[in-house]
Protein backbone atom coordinates (compact mmCIF):
# COMPACT_ATOMS: atom_id res chain seq x y z
CA UNK A 1 0.00 0.00 0.00
CA UNK A 2 1.21 3.76 -0.58
CA UNK A 3 1.29 6.39 1.44
CA UNK A 4 -1.35 8.29 -0.05
CA UNK A 5 -3.63 5.14 0.99
CA UNK A 6 -2.36 4.87 4.45
CA UNK A 7 -3.45 8.76 4.83
CA UNK A 8 -6.90 8.18 3.48
CA UNK A 9 -7.73 5.19 5.63
CA UNK A 10 -6.98 7.39 8.88
CA UNK A 11 -8.45 10.24 7.93
CA UNK A 12 -11.57 8.00 7.21
CA UNK A 13 -11.11 6.38 10.28
CA UNK A 14 -10.72 9.67 11.82
CA UNK A 15 -14.00 10.87 10.78
CA UNK A 16 -15.97 7.92 12.31
CA UNK A 17 -14.20 7.78 15.49
CA UNK A 18 -15.04 11.66 15.71
CA UNK A 19 -18.78 10.65 15.00
CA UNK A 20 -18.97 8.12 17.11
CA UNK A 21 -17.46 10.29 20.20
CA UNK A 22 -19.82 12.94 19.80
CA UNK A 23 -23.03 11.22 19.69
CA UNK A 24 -21.96 9.12 22.55
CA UNK A 25 -20.82 12.41 24.31
CA UNK A 26 -24.06 14.17 23.03
CA UNK A 27 -26.15 11.36 24.44
CA UNK A 28 -24.95 11.11 27.59
CA UNK A 29 -24.59 15.14 28.19
CA UNK A 30 -28.10 15.35 26.71
CA UNK A 31 -29.57 12.43 28.19
CA UNK A 32 -32.01 12.19 24.56
CA UNK A 33 -31.15 12.53 20.85
CA UNK A 34 -32.86 15.54 19.86
CA UNK A 35 -33.43 18.82 22.11
CA UNK A 36 -35.44 21.64 20.56
CA UNK A 37 -34.27 25.18 21.58
CA UNK A 38 -36.98 27.71 22.70
CA UNK A 39 -36.43 30.82 21.72
CA UNK A 40 -38.74 34.10 22.09
CA UNK A 41 -39.82 36.77 19.14
CA UNK A 42 -36.73 39.22 20.51
CA UNK A 43 -34.38 36.59 20.30
CA UNK A 44 -35.42 35.37 16.81
CA UNK A 45 -35.53 39.18 15.69
CA UNK A 46 -31.80 39.86 17.34
CA UNK A 47 -30.68 36.33 15.65
CA UNK A 48 -32.29 37.96 12.45
CA UNK A 49 -29.91 41.45 12.83
CA UNK A 50 -26.75 39.07 13.24
CA UNK A 51 -27.59 37.14 10.12
CA UNK A 52 -27.73 40.20 8.00
CA UNK A 53 -24.59 41.87 9.89
CA UNK A 54 -22.38 38.45 9.12
CA UNK A 55 -23.64 38.52 5.64
CA UNK A 56 -23.01 42.17 4.59
CA UNK A 57 -19.46 41.50 6.79
CA UNK A 58 -18.92 38.60 3.65
CA UNK A 59 -20.04 40.52 1.30
CA UNK A 60 -17.80 43.61 2.52
CA UNK A 61 -14.48 40.88 2.93
CA UNK A 62 -15.28 39.22 -0.71
CA UNK A 63 -15.64 43.03 -2.17
CA UNK A 64 -12.36 43.30 -0.49
CA UNK A 65 -10.95 40.49 -1.98
CA UNK A 66 -12.19 41.95 -5.46
CA UNK A 67 -10.96 44.94 -4.93
CA UNK A 68 -7.32 43.50 -4.45
CA UNK A 69 -7.96 40.93 -7.69
CA UNK A 70 -8.11 44.23 -9.43
CA UNK A 71 -4.63 44.94 -8.56
CA UNK A 72 -3.48 42.15 -9.48
CA UNK A 73 -3.33 40.45 -6.04
CA UNK A 74 -3.96 37.05 -6.35
CA UNK A 75 -4.59 36.53 -2.87
CA UNK A 76 -8.39 36.45 -3.17
CA UNK A 77 -8.31 33.65 -5.10
CA UNK A 78 -6.57 31.56 -2.59
CA UNK A 79 -8.62 28.83 -0.21
CA UNK A 80 -7.30 30.76 2.74
CA UNK A 81 -9.00 34.09 2.00
CA UNK A 82 -12.02 32.12 1.62
CA UNK A 83 -12.51 30.14 4.80
CA UNK A 84 -10.88 33.50 6.54
CA UNK A 85 -14.09 35.22 5.38
CA UNK A 86 -16.45 32.11 5.63
CA UNK A 87 -14.64 32.21 9.19
CA UNK A 88 -15.19 36.09 9.98
CA UNK A 89 -19.04 35.87 8.96
CA UNK A 90 -19.43 33.23 11.58
CA UNK A 91 -17.78 35.24 14.08
CA UNK A 92 -20.07 38.58 12.89
CA UNK A 93 -22.90 36.02 13.92
CA UNK A 94 -21.67 34.72 16.90
CA UNK A 95 -20.41 37.71 18.86
CA UNK A 96 -23.49 39.54 17.56
CA UNK A 97 -26.44 36.65 18.69
CA UNK A 98 -23.95 36.47 22.11
CA UNK A 99 -24.10 40.08 22.48
CA UNK A 100 -28.13 40.43 21.64
CA UNK A 101 -29.07 37.83 24.52
CA UNK A 102 -29.80 35.49 21.32
CA UNK A 103 -26.98 32.82 21.22
CA UNK A 104 -29.06 30.14 22.74
CA UNK A 105 -32.70 29.13 23.66
CA UNK A 106 -34.17 29.85 26.80
CA UNK A 107 -33.84 26.42 27.97
CA UNK A 108 -30.24 25.27 27.57
CA UNK A 109 -27.57 26.19 30.30
CA UNK A 110 -24.91 29.08 28.89
CA UNK A 111 -22.53 27.47 31.17
CA UNK A 112 -22.41 23.80 29.73
CA UNK A 113 -22.02 25.51 26.11
CA UNK A 114 -18.98 27.85 27.40
CA UNK A 115 -17.29 24.66 28.62
CA UNK A 116 -17.69 22.63 25.24
CA UNK A 117 -16.52 25.93 23.32
CA UNK A 118 -13.58 26.24 25.54
CA UNK A 119 -12.25 22.51 25.06
CA UNK A 120 -13.22 22.75 21.41
CA UNK A 121 -11.12 25.45 20.79
CA UNK A 122 -8.54 24.64 23.41
CA UNK A 123 -8.04 20.75 21.08
CA UNK A 124 -7.96 23.18 17.80
CA UNK A 125 -4.87 24.79 19.17
CA UNK A 126 -3.09 22.15 20.41
CA UNK A 127 -3.87 20.25 17.11
CA UNK A 128 -2.17 23.70 15.56
CA UNK A 129 0.66 23.47 17.86
CA UNK A 130 1.21 19.83 17.01
CA UNK A 131 0.75 20.25 13.44
CA UNK A 132 3.05 23.01 12.73
CA UNK A 133 5.12 21.55 10.17
CA UNK A 134 1.75 21.53 7.99
CA UNK A 135 1.01 24.63 7.04
CA UNK A 136 -2.65 23.94 5.75
CA UNK A 137 -3.61 22.13 8.55
CA UNK A 138 -1.91 24.16 11.23
CA UNK A 139 -3.90 27.25 9.47
CA UNK A 140 -6.83 25.91 9.59
CA UNK A 141 -6.65 24.39 13.37
CA UNK A 142 -5.83 27.95 14.72
CA UNK A 143 -7.75 29.98 12.47
CA UNK A 144 -10.79 27.98 13.86
CA UNK A 145 -9.14 28.04 17.43
CA UNK A 146 -8.81 31.77 17.49
CA UNK A 147 -12.44 31.99 16.12
CA UNK A 148 -13.45 29.70 19.12
CA UNK A 149 -11.53 32.10 21.67
CA UNK A 150 -13.22 35.09 20.15
CA UNK A 151 -16.35 33.44 21.06
CA UNK A 152 -15.63 32.64 24.76
CA UNK A 153 -14.21 35.96 25.14
CA UNK A 154 -17.92 37.87 23.57
CA UNK A 155 -19.46 35.17 26.02
CA UNK A 156 -17.10 36.54 28.80
CA UNK A 157 -17.88 40.30 27.73
CA UNK A 158 -21.56 38.94 28.09
CA UNK A 159 -21.10 37.99 31.30
CA UNK A 160 -19.51 41.28 32.57
CA UNK A 161 -21.93 43.69 31.03
CA UNK A 162 -24.95 41.50 32.43
CA UNK A 163 -23.94 39.75 35.66
CA UNK A 164 -27.04 39.18 36.96
CA UNK A 165 -28.98 36.85 34.01
CA UNK A 166 -26.64 33.53 34.25
CA UNK A 167 -28.42 33.33 38.20
CA UNK A 168 -31.36 34.24 36.43
CA UNK A 169 -31.39 31.39 33.89
CA UNK A 170 -30.12 28.75 36.96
Amino acid sequence: MNVNLYHALGFAAGIIVTLLVFLLIRRIWLGKWRVRSEYDERQKAAQGVAYRNAFWTMVGYMMLGWGLNLFDVELSTSPLFLFVGVLLGVLVYAVSCILLDAYMGLNENPRRWVVVTAVIAAVNLVCALCNAHNSAVWTANLLCGLLLVAVLLAFGVRALLHPNREEDEE
